[in-house]
């Protein structure tokens, strides 16, 4: 399988291209590219966590854990009235559950490249993104959609990369790894039904679910890419001085 360098080397071009596409035909505000762009770099590295319990894993549950704590204080700052002692129990609270308890029963139920390594969990991922974007971040639902697009994007391009480097094209021959990346479900029948029903749950909170067909629509996406993928009349660099709007893109997907 590919190692940490060539995800993240891939992860950083594919998402470049793709927040860069996005932006250049006017489906975000060229100021939205760089969250974009993290996030399809965050989603290149996603499938990996299941790896081990190791150091890197560790500290990306310790960070989970920090952001879940101050995530629950600006939601309770904003719909209850708690003091701060109350506040800080509750962030702890939080980072204790996250760090230690969700941790724990992480690795009871993963292994490496199970569950992680398969297009439910590309679902997953997209839906959570989606839907954390839309009511903790406040981003319009097209945006939001967007957000969940990205990490999916990479998601799934780490899931190919593996399995391309299954392949060993000077042998001739599969590696025992092939398949083991690119795959519906994780061969763990527990670890994927908890997924399942994790899944179904996010659904639930996710913006309008008509918005996803019509941003991957041929005249939302496929279209606009192939009027803007090469200069008009061939004439490169020739509006290099003209002025970009700065009204921003159309949320609303008429």
């Amino acid at each position: 399988m590919a190692n940490f360098k060539t995800h993240l080397n891939v992860a950083t071009i594919v998402s470049g291209i793709a927040a860069t596409t996005v932006a250049s035909i006017g489906l975000v505000d060229v100021r939205q590219t760089p969250v974009l762009f993290a996030l399809g770099v965050l989603g290149g590295l996603l499938p990996d966590i299941d790896a081990d319990n190791s150091t890197p894993v560790r500290l990306a549950f310790g960070l989970l854990g920090l952001i879940g704590a101050f995530a629950a204080v600006f939601y309770a700052l904003g719909h209850h009235r708690l003091s701060i002692g109350e506040l800080c129990l509750l962030a702890g609270g939080t980072f204790v559950l996250v760090r230690y308890v969700i941790f724990e029963l992480f690795l009871r139920l993963t292994e490496h490249r199970g569950v992680f390594h398969s297009l439910l969990a590309v679902a997953f991922f997209a839906c959570l993104t989606t839907s954390l974007s839309y009511h903790l971040a406040a981003a319009p639902p097209v945006l939001a959609w967007l957000h969940g697009l990205a990490v999916a994007l990479g998601y799934t391009t780490h899931l190919v990369l593996d399995e391309l480097f299954s392949v060993d094209l000077l042998g001739g021959r599969l590696k025992r790894s092939f398949g083991s990346a690119f795959k519906p479900f994780g061969s763990d029948l527990k670890a994927t039904v908890v997924m399942g029903l994790l899944t179904a749950v996010v659904g639930t909170t996710l913006p309008d679910p008509r918005i996803l067909p019509r941003l991957l629509s041929r005249e939302t996406l496929v279209e606009p890419v192939r009027q803007k993928l090469w200069p008009a009349q061939g004439r490169w660099f020739a509006q290099w001085r003209t002025p970009v709007s700065r009204s921003g893109p159309d949320w609303k997907l008429k």
